[in-house]
């Protein structure tokens, strides 16, 4: 347990499987299963607390090297990672990303100019500007930092849509700075 926990601290410090297995002797497929299953035994906990403003914004990524995009919420003022889903720079997966926020007492959503926000998020909530997506932003740099598969399309690329999923649940559990990882 010790070596899966310390190969966890390793891999949500940007190294990629293959440094982690170096680094601890293991080999790094064993390094991506400790991963995988430490990944899909937590969950994303959505807090019910009231925000005043939750940012959203949407990063790109590659999966296989094809283009793949993720859209974040983050509240500004709780500094934390809200929710966030994967998928294409569609409508439909910003409302995946709506759906998993909508029941939370929200006064503002700032987005940038991108017009599937319009579609979604309610007019009279909606700040629709560049320089209220400040910290979502901050948080896509810290995502980018802190996860090698985020850092370039030739170099530590993701193999599946999973794995991007799994890792960014546990990296925003850390950023969060929830208790413990695992539970």
């Amino acid at each position: 347990e010790e070596i899966k926990n310390t190969a966890l601290e390793i891999y949500l410090e940007g190294v990629g499987f293959r440094g982690i297995g170096r680094i601890l002797k293991v080999h790094h497929t064993t390094v991506l299963n400790w991963i995988k299953t430490i990944g899909q035994s937590v969950e994303m906990p959505v807090s019910g607390e009231p925000v005043m403003t939750a940012e959203l914004d949407e990063i790109h990524t590659y999966v296989k090297k094809n283009y793949r995009w993720g859209w974040i919420a983050v509240d500004r003022l709780g500094k934390r990672y809200m929710a966030f889903v994967f998928g294409d720079r569609s409508t439909e997966t910003g409302r995946k990303l709506w759906d998993k926020i909508k029941e939370i007492q929200i006064d503002k959503v700032a987005s940038d100019y991108w017009s599937a926000y319009e579609d979604f998020v309610p007019p009279e909530k909606h700040l629709q500007t560049k320089r209220e997506t400040y910290t979502a932003e901050g948080y896509n740099a810290r995502i980018r930092h802190y996860l090698a598969r985020f850092h370039r399309r030739t170099k530590c690329y993701s193999k599946s849509e999973e794995m991007i999923n799994l890792s960014v649940k546990l990296l925003c559990r850390k950023l969060n700075k929830q208790i413990s990882i695992r539970n």
